[in-house]
């Protein structure tokens, strides 16, 4: 009986650390960084953003619109949803516009 419930007990203490460290880190870049039109992006968006939302930009130039890729995830329940929304959104605009500059979240 004992075994049984210490095996139990290390199974289920055994996963926590794989949740724990599920969490994924993405670049960050502050907003005063950003290109001007990037800039004006993200103090437009930021009001709504609310508690969890986050938005992410990749640039390769501070003058070509072209080559720029902005993107927000506001309306989610979850932090780190947002942050793999607004990366995610932000990478698909990236490909598209050949930037090679990697997405990063915007913010502290």
């Amino acid at each position: 009986m004992w075994q049984k419930v210490f095996g139990i007990a290390l199974l289920i203490g055994g996963g926590i650390p794989a949740v724990v460290n599920a969490t994924e880190e993405h670049q960050r870049i502050a907003a005063e960084l950003l290109p001007m039109s990037l800039q004006t992006s993200w103090n437009a968006n930021k009001p709504h953003l609310g508690k969890f939302g986050h938005c992410a930009a990749a640039f390769d130039s501070r003058t070509d619109d072209s080559k720029m890729a902005f993107a927000c995830s506001i309306y989610v329940k979850l932090s780190a949803v947002a942050q793999r929304k607004a990366i995610q959104h932000c990478d698909e605009q990236r490909e598209a516009r050949h930037i090679k500059a990697p997405c990063q979240l915007i913010g502290n």
